[in-house]
């Protein structure tokens, strides 16, 4: 067999191998893909009101992630939230609905979220309101990848410091 025939059987094959680990890479490479409830007995929440319940789901999405988040507040009321972003630093938009005030409530007012990697088991950002940070936060994946912790720190829309560290059990 020719060289020419050879390289014309090798590329499909390594086609392939290129699409299974751009799938792998795209899914396990992110330990924090997934659902994930919040342990509201674990979690510290400074600001506001401590929700009763809370859903996050974070998905792979080429160089970055998707998150959503659903909290059912003390009262009933629902208030979602989130971002689809890139680990490259740049700004992406919060978008989110819940009442007029969701988004001083839960982001500290912020309209944009820039995140990066932290490590292999984490990633870190920034949530900024007029292009300047309010917040940062940090999100850390335990070793054996079922539970979520996300620290965050800055002024909530108000002004008031806020220390929030919020843990997420994986479903």
């Amino acid at each position: 067999m020719n060289r020419t025939a050879r390289f014309a059987k090798l590329v499909p094959a390594g086609l392939m191998f290129l699409a299974i680990g751009g799938v792998l890479l795209a899914s396990g490479d992110i330990p924090t893909v997934g659902t994930w409830k919040l342990n509201v007995a674990e979690t510290q929440f400074n600001s506001g009101t401590m929700p009763k319940s809370a859903t996050r789901t974070v998905e792979a999405q080429g160089d970055g992630i998707t998150v959503s988040y659903e909290f059912v507040q003390a009262d009933g009321s629902i208030i979602k939230y989130g971002y689809a972003a890139a680990f490259d630093s740049k700004d992406s938009p919060i978008s989110g609905s819940g009442g007029p005030n969701w988004r001083d409530e839960m982001v500290g007012g912020a309209e944009s979220v820039a995140i990066r990697h932290a490590g292999s088991n984490a990633y870190g950002g920034a949530l900024k309101k007029s292009g300047n940070v309010v917040m940062t936060f940090r999100a850390v994946v335990s070793k054996n990848g079922k539970v979520t912790t996300i620290t965050t720190n800055g002024l909530d829309a108000k002004g008031q410091p806020v220390k929030n560290v919020l843990v997420w059990d994986k479903q």
